[in-house]
């Protein structure tokens, strides 16, 4: 169904794709692969579906807020290999990654405009791309979103190439599944639906009736997670909290993350939010201008610009409308590789327009913004080394978290906990990471009835980590001076506080 470049085409891809491999290796060595907050989710979620069939997590809670995908994913290699997820996620992380280096490479092969020199130092860019060796090093839904994108890509181009109704069927069932590995993979339905709708080559009764086939297979997957979501819980995608940011500040923050991408800039974001509007504008005008000029986008280059733009409207609207975390590279990762090809291809295809004289200072100038580009990555990459090597990746696998006073503390049961007593923490799915204790989260400062049940609970503790204080969450001073909560234990890292209703009333 694919269309691949040959062998010998393709060496260049291969070699950088056992770099890529390499190198998530050496990362996730020292400590494994790296387990966040929602990397917990995901790993619980996949081990009560193995135990029980139950797409719920640690706290027994209905999986909602995340698709069902990956821990689904995560749970049939578990039944294939027989061993848990936390065993084979740094090697399965690794070969993903080499898979989307290498396609990358042979979707390269097929650009309008080719260049051995080109796509040799764009796949460089990919595989020492900071922001793809942080998702690919965690375990997280996006490492597996990205290789959806690029099937998806090359499905659509294949479609376009021979409108065979298989490719089309390939292609919606492949966004079908980004869609419910991540929620933002409507933007890959929708890239679809666009493409389909601008292409003028096709009679119209012919046209439609491809639409309609896509329409009904595309989003089958996502209706069908949804619908149980709405069923278990009464919403869709959880209870989504009102956006705290206008859409300039998400415009600034996707501009931010941008400026780390690019050499010189990180940590210098005056303006960031002008660079994401221009950006924005840019891909708008790459998209309308090949549009009027071929009445249809249909190259790999124009299929990757729709995603791009389409792909950061969709983050900064939702951002704007809902509440999560401050936009991150994690969350634009996914349009790391195609804005690459969207803001560096047009250095072959003018060099291959011009005469030799002019030609040789357009290379020089392409060479020029490689090297600046490659410098900021190896420097990021080389500060990222210089601690993975030594402690492990960020994150509850880090030597920070589990060699931690506190860890160390609550793992050995050395209080022990008494009976009948609720546990609270910041970082609830740290607890029950390092000791399978269930607990709860502090009460958001926004629920009402979250700190209601709080301040009613007679008789709790509340493990604090330093590391896991969330600003959405109740702090210390509520803890010590509203539920005026006593100090129980005290450590470099965090603290054990304990309420005993009866000690209470007797002071």
């Amino acid at each position: 169904m694919f269309q691949f470049s040959s062998f010998k085409k393709n060496i260049d891809s291969i070699v950088a794709a056992i770099a890529g491999f390499i190198i998530i290796f050496l990362f996730t060595r020292h400590g494994g692969i790296g387990v966040w907050p929602d990397s917990v989710v995901y790993l619980t979620t996949a081990e009560n579906l193995h135990v029980n069939g139950k797409l719920a997590d640690f706290a027994q809670n209905e999986v909602i807020e995340f698709p069902a995908f990956y821990p689904y994913f995560l749970n049939a290699l578990t039944l294939i290999t027989g061993l848990k997820p936390l065993v084979f996620a740094p090697v399965l992380n690794a070969m993903v990654f080499a898979l989307i280096i290498y396609l990358s490479g042979n979707i390269m092969e097929q650009f309008s405009y080719r260049s051995k020199w080109y796509k040799s130092a764009v796949l460089s860019c990919i595989v020492l791309s900071p922001g793809l060796l942080e998702i690919y090093s965690m375990v997280c839904s996006e490492t597996f979103f990205i290789l959806w994108l690029l099937l998806f890509i090359m499905a659509m181009h294949q479609y376009f190439q021979s409108y065979d109704r298989k490719a089309l069927i390939t292609a919606a069932v492949i966004a079908s599944l980004a869609s419910v590995t991540r929620y933002a993979g409507i933007t890959i339905i929708g890239t679809g639906g666009i493409l389909l709708l601008l292409n003028m080559n096709l009679p119209l009764l012919r046209k439609l009736t491809d639409i309609l086939l896509y329409t009904v297979i595309s989003p089958l997957l996502l209706i069908i997670n949804l619908t149980r979501n709405y069923a278990v819980s009464g919403t869709m995608t959880g209870n989504r909290e009102r956006s705290l940011t206008s859409v300039y500040e998400n415009l600034h923050n996707v501009g931010s993350v941008f400026y780390d991408w690019l050499p010189f800039l990180s940590g210098h974001y005056n303006g960031a939010g002008w660079v994401a509007i221009f950006l924005i504008l840019a891909l708008t005008f790459v998209c309308t201008k090949h549009f009027l000029k071929n009445h249809s986008l249909t190259t790999y280059e124009n299929i990757a610009a729709v995603f791009s733009l389409l792909y950061v409207l969709f983050i900064v609207v939702t951002a704007s409308i809902s509440r999560f975390e401050t936009l991150s590279s994690r969350l634009l990762s996914p349009v790391f590789i195609t804005l690459i090809w969207n803001c560096s291809n047009w250095i072959v295809s003018l060099s291959q327009r011009i005469n030799y004289s002019q030609k040789k200072w357009i290379v020089a100038l392409g060479a020029i913004i490689f090297l600046s580009f490659q410098y900021g990555q190896l420097a990021a990459d080389n500060e990222t080394w210089d601690g993975v090597k030594d402690a492990g990746i960020p994150g509850y696998t880090e030597d920070q978290w589990k060699y931690s006073e506190t860890v160390l503390f609550i793992q050995k049961d050395s209080i022990p906990f008494k009976k009948g007593y609720t546990i609270y923490s910041d970082a609830n799915d740290a607890i029950y990471f390092f000791t399978r204790r269930q607990g709860k989260f502090l009460p958001h400062k926004e629920s009402y009835s979250q700190l209601r049940q709080f301040l009613n609970d007679r008789y709790c503790y509340v493990v604090w980590f330093n590391d896991g204080e969330d600003p959405d969450h109740v702090g210390l001073d509520y803890i010590t001076k509203i539920k005026k909560m006593k100090l129980l234990k005290q450590f470099s890292d965090g603290a054990i506080y304990e309420y005993d209703a009866k000690s209470v009333i007797g002071r």
